[in-house]
């Protein structure tokens, strides 16, 4: 015959449980790194599209793009290389400026694929980078990413990228540095970083002008001295 134990004190009618209640799982914010290689790891086959990349990346996706456009003329490039390179940042930063949750590609650049051997080689020889960068940039101040200040922040970046694609001698390194700043912000949700990117907008929009302004006198004094006008 079964023979019911006694209830155990904790559990009596009013006295406290030793357990507990269950609490919410705490969920920590996964890295760039940490999406970016479970992205690849949850596709099956031996390809990745590029909307397949985009899809799993998210709201991170645009932070990505950005950056990986920014990168090429953040040191001095051969010329033309700044338009080709600005062009997609146009386009993605007037997405995020209307506020696009996802970055949109047509349908024949989403079907483009990369193997994924070959993209997980570039980022486990990345990874060490890419994680030196996420110590340095952290969430915080998130409230600047929000609503209104994330268009604003896509509004920086569409302004900084016409600025890029200018003909301008030494024009390109300095917006592409403050892109980078806010791409990586965009990527992390870190305040300060945006911060250092806003201010890096403004030294870069002042430089550019100031080498324009140095072109025209340069070119009127030329006119002046060769053409007598």
């Amino acid at each position: 015959m079964d023979t019911q134990l006694p209830p155990e004190p904790d559990d009596l009618p009013g006295h406290a449980s030793k357990v507990p209640p269950e609490q919410p799982a705490s969920i920590e914010t996964k890295r760039t790194t940490d999406v970016l290689l479970d992205t690849i790891a949850r596709v099956e086959g031996e390809r990745i599209s590029i909307g397949e990349m985009i899809d799993g990346l998210g709201e991170r996706a645009y932070g990505i793009l950005m950056l990986l456009f920014a990168l090429p003329t953040i040191l001095p490039a051969p010329p033309g290389m700044s338009a080709v390179t600005g062009m997609p940042i146009v386009v993605f930063s007037l997405q995020l400026m209307v506020g696009h949750p996802h970055p949109w590609l047509p349908s024949f650049l989403r079907r483009r694929s990369i193997l994924r051997a070959d993209l997980m080689a570039v980022l486990v020889k990345a990874e060490p980078w890419l994680r030196k960068v996420e110590n340095i940039t952290i969430p915080r101040f998130t409230h600047l990413m929000d609503g209104r200040m994330e268009r604003l922040a896509g509004f920086i970046v569409f302004f900084l990228s016409i600025v890029l694609i200018l003909p301008i001698f030494m024009g390109n390194i300095f917006p592409s540095i403050a892109i980078a700043l806010i791409a990586l912000a965009l990527m992390e949700r870190d305040g300060i970083a945006l911060i250092a990117g806003y201010i890096s907008a403004v030294a870069s929009t002042v430089i550019a002008f100031g080498f324009i302004a140095l072109t025209v006198k340069i070119m009127l004094y030329a006119v002046h001295e060769f053409l007598g006008l």
